[in-house]
């Protein structure tokens, strides 16, 4: 199973949003490395609904995240715009971040459930509202130090050096009073310990040495952490004079926004504004969560299987809504999902992932008409068909055991469940190649489909296979 290769991706000519390539995304484990996502890159194009499908495991889920950058990818690049975003540093993240927003699943867990509708929509445009106003150098010293400090003090390497010498410290010490106490008395009446103290002594100067550099500092950090934590209110006190001046007539204009958009959900503002989250039906939890997506006007909404939790007529009605809000905001959509049906309906192209990498992309017709990878053969087969004649038992079915993301399969990721596997499978990693107008697959056998007398696919066969 490949996902190596950029011959999908389209030339600079289409006007690109959005723009992943070579994106890898390792998490640790006490196992070992996750290889979550492994060399995937995609495009979108402006207006345009890109489907992920896969199934469980696969890295869809992971893949939607590492673009919003929750987590980073651990290496790839990710161009919105163009822009690099992996080049943007913390507070250049945050401005573009508004134009990247994502839909999750579980709707309802989404949504603070301790705040009214009126402000869980509302929380982004007072994010960026509040973050307008300039802070002071004040605050953006302690905002940069805390976090310095505090990885400075976890450094392991600390706790190696001066958790010894705080121990030989006390050591010498003991050894210090113990010789004291059984030594002889001097002609002035004193225990001096005799040489027992002189090597206590000796100890506990050598331990005070090393330990030092380590008090200095943490002094100079304390220091700073204090000087910062008295400035801090008083360095505060312009911003929140300029916060409170305009705060009428933020809310004003908020609350004017607010409404729209819930309108635009298909929510009744007047009756949602005053409720919470608990109180609402997961549709219903749903559009609001769209709604708060599209408070701060994005580009790019990611889905993630934002229908795969609702019922069969409230998933059309909120796929009916995405269509339509995509049009009247002008915004581009990953929609990620297993459900397939819901793909096809929805997508203008389709990526097909399995086990962290891409093995077919192309327009949903194609792919469910025309499939190229076994891989994705056997999902469409998967579909169920309300037509009684078809036995579902006849549908393809994989075999074999998922592979585990620690230690993925050589060569081809699907190698180990493919029924035409061979030799040259577990060698090679086949590339994403074109096959067809628009349609990229990355198999070593390909399926071959014919043409019947009416122009239509007919029976497929693998090519290369033996």
């Amino acid at each position: 199973m490949a996902g190596s290769g950029t011959a999908h991706l389209r030339d600079s000519d289409s006007p690109k949003v959005l723009q992943v390539e070579h994106m890898v995304v390792d998490f640790p484990s006490p196992r070992g490395t996750v290889h979550a996502v492994s060399d995937v890159s995609l495009d979108l194009v402006d207006g345009e609904t890109l489907g992920i499908v896969g199934e469980s495991g696969c890295g869809k889920s992971t893949t939607g995240k590492a673009i919003m950058r929750v987590p980073p990818p651990t290496s790839g690049r990710v161009l919105l715009d163009g822009v690099d975003l992996s080049t943007l540093d913390k507070d250049e993240m945050r401005q573009v971040r508004t134009r990247l927003q994502m839909i999750f699943q579980d709707a309802v867990s989404s949504l603070n459930p301790r705040r009214q509708i009126r402000d869980v929509v509302a929380e982004p445009l007072v994010i960026r509202w509040l973050e307008s106003f300039k802070r002071s150098p004040v605050i953006r010293a302690w905002e940069r130090f805390v976090p310095a400090a505090t990885r400075f003090w976890r450094q392991p390497w600390i706790r190696k050096i001066f958790v010894p010498l705080f121990a030989l410290f006390f050591v010498g010490l003991i050894v210090r009073v113990v010789s004291s106490a059984l030594g002889s008395e001097n002609a002035e009446g004193i225990r001096d310990g005799g040489a027992g103290g002189d090597v206590g002594n000796v100890v506990m100067a050598i331990a005070m040495i090393g330990m030092a550099p380590f008090v200095l500092a943490f002094v100079v950090t304390a220091l700073i952490w204090l000087v910062l934590a008295i400035l801090m209110p008083i360095s505060a006190i312009p911003r929140s004079l300029r916060i409170r001046r305009g705060k009428q007539r933020f809310w004003k204009d908020t609350d004017v926004k607010v409404r729209q958009v819930l309108e635009d959900v298909g929510i009744d503002p007047d009756a949602a504004l005053d409720r919470r989250p608990h109180e609402f039906s997961g549709g219903q939890a749903q559009r609001i969560s769209i709604a708060r997506a599209l408070i701060l006007d994005p580009k790019i909404i990611i889905c993630d299987e934002p229908v795969s939790a609702l019922d069969v007529s409230v998933q059309a009605q909120v796929l009916n809504l995405l269509e339509d809000l995509k049009v009247k905001y002008g915004i581009s959509l990953i929609f990620i999902a297993h459900d397939l049906g819901v793909v096809k309906n929805i997508s203008d192209r389709v990526v097909v992932m399995y086990l962290g990498k891409v093995c077919e992309v192309g327009a949903p017709d194609d792919l469910f008409v025309r499939p190229l990878h076994p891989y994705t053969e056997i999902l469409m087969s998967s579909i169920p068909v309300t037509d009684p004649s078809i036995d579902p038992r006849a549908a393809l079915t994989v075999s074999g055991e998922l592979p585990s993301p620690v230690a993925p399969p050589s060569g081809c990721r699907f190698r180990t469940r493919c029924p035409r596997a061979a030799e040259v499978c577990a060698e090679q990693e086949p590339v994403l190649r074109a096959l067809g107008d628009g349609q990229f697959v990355a198999c070593h056998f390909p399926i071959e489909h014919s043409v019947s007398m009416n122009g239509q696919p007919g029976a497929a066969a693998l090519v290369g296979g033996s």
